[in-house]
This record gives structure tokens, sequence and C-alpha cells, in this order.
């Protein structure tokens, strides 16, 4: 990926978390956050333990997680995403709840073995170099630490499909929301576009140092490893 095409994806997923993401991912609306939720809370040998919810896009996840006793840090890179994340944060969660804009692409500025736990929620087939992302992950989870992975599986529906199911379940039509809904429908039918089975994941994990612990096959495809 080049870097102006990098630098054209960021500036759209920013302007995209702003003024839709939470038009139909409002945790209220998302079934895989109580699921996050409960395999971390299963994995949960204390109290008070760290997690890294990487690409935390409009913070559904990590706020989920702040209010179940972990103490979370969000990061992402898009300055849309993180307004609209830190706006929901409330003074009972000030303590426990925190945002920062970091790269993915970049070594994350956390030392290692930072993080019990660390959850990649549909972001790892956005990145330029998947296995360089699970190594810096790798890294700043403790021993024994947990990642949970959530990856969209390849739609096989026609695309006008998914743009009618997609503009259906905006909350508020406007012009400018159904534009950028049909472009990221565009969009994820394209060479950039990036899917894996849950057989190709299993294997990218293990070379990546991971145990893989269970594999759910979705929709979406949801993974559970440990360093």
């Amino acid at each position: 990926m080049s870097p102006i095409t990098l630098q054209l994806q960021r500036i759209f997923w920013s302007l995209y978390g702003r003024l839709v993401w939470d038009e139909y991912k409002a945790p209220s609306k998302s079934s895989n956050v109580g699921q996050i939720v409960e395999i971390l809370t299963t994995r949960r040998t204390g109290s008070s333990e760290k997690v890294l919810d990487a690409g935390c896009g409009t913070g559904n996840y990590a706020i989920a997680l702040a209010y179940a006793g972990f103490h979370v840090t969000g990061i992402d890179y898009a300055p849309g995403m993180l307004a609209r994340a830190q706006a929901k944060v409330t003074d009972a969660l000030a303590t426990s709840l925190s945002f920062q804009q970091m790269d993915l692409n970049k070594r994350l500025k956390f030392p290692a073995s930072s993080f019990d736990h660390a959850i990649c929620i549909s972001v790892l087939q956005a990145v330029p170099n998947p296995t360089f992302t699970l190594g810096e992950l790798w890294r700043v989870l403790k021993p024994s630490g947990t990642l949970v992975l959530v990856l969209p599986c390849k739609s096989t529906l026609p695309l006008q499909d998914v743009i009618r199911r997609r503009i259906t379940n905006l909350s508020n039509k406007t012009l400018f929301r159904m534009a950028m809904v049909v472009v990221k429908s565009c969009a994820e039918r394209t060479k950039l576009a990036r899917y894996w089975t849950p057989a190709e994941l299993r294997e990218m994990l293990q070379i990546n140092k991971y145990k893989v612990l269970t594999v759910d096959h979705g929709p979406p495809i949801i993974v559970v490893a440990e360093k």
C-alpha cells in the first residue's frame, strides 16, 4: 500500500468514524460487544487487569470492558474515531479508561509486557503489514496474555444488497452518510480488501508465536489466542 493510499484511507476512516460508525454500531446494536467482554472475563485471573483495544474506533468495546472492571487503553490513528470515543467517557470511567492516538503500523509506545489482554476488532485486515502488527501486540502482552481478533468474512451477497442493508441500518440517513456507506462497501470488493479463512488466521498466529485457543468461524471470525 503506497503512503498516499494509506493516508487517504486514514482520512476516510476518520470521517467515517465521526459521521457514520456509531449510526449503526452503537453497543446496543452490536452482538459481539458482550461476547468479547465474556471472553476476557473468563480469561481474567485477577482484579484491575489491563486491556489494550488496538484500533478502538469509537470506543464501544473499550467502554464495555471498562464497565466490566478492566482498565482499558484504546488506541487508534483516526482523530475522528478518537473524538467520538472520548466524548463517551463518563466520570465513572475516567480512572479506568483512556484513549490515545497511535499508529498500528509503527512500534507501539508501550513497554513490553504492559497488558494482560489485547483486542483487535475488524482492524487487522486494514493494516499494511499484519505480521508486524501482530508482533507488536505480542510484545506488549504479558506472558499468557490473551489476544482476541475479530475479522469480517468475505460477503457472498450482491453489492447492492450489502449497500441496501447498511443504509437501512443507519438511524440518520443523510446523503453524505449514505455516500460514505456506498464508498466503503465498494472498497471492500477491491484488491485492497484483505480476507483470511479461519485456517489461514490460525496459521498466521502460530507463525507469530501465539497459541491459538479457539476459532469461531462466524461471521464474523473470532479468534482467541494466548502469548
